[in-house]
């Protein structure tokens, strides 16, 4: 969750600068709309990220199943996990 309000922070920011220069002469409601667009380019910013970090998980899933030791090593890091929590 802290990572999202950053991103939604760092968004709004982008948004304020970006109408700051002429976007405003376009829309109305000045801040309405610098939250509005902040949340979404936030939300679809989480997303990629969320959704990178799921792949090199999977990447790091594949090379293990790959490696010479086979899925043994991959079972055997699950049970050291599980003892550690």
């Amino acid at each position: 969750m802290l990572k999202f309000l950053g991103t939604l922070v760092i968004s709004i920011i982008l948004t304020y600068a970006f109408l700051f220069f002429g976007g405003v002469l376009i829309f109305e409601n000045f801040f309405a709309l610098i939250v509005f667009i902040g949340l979404i380019v936030a939300i679809l910013v989480s997303l990629f990220s969320h959704l990178l970090i799921r792949v090199e998980d999977l990447e790091e899933r594949i090379k293990q199943l790959e490696s010479p030791a086979g899925p043994e090593a991959l079972k055997s890091q699950e049970k050291v996990g599980d003892e550690e929590n």
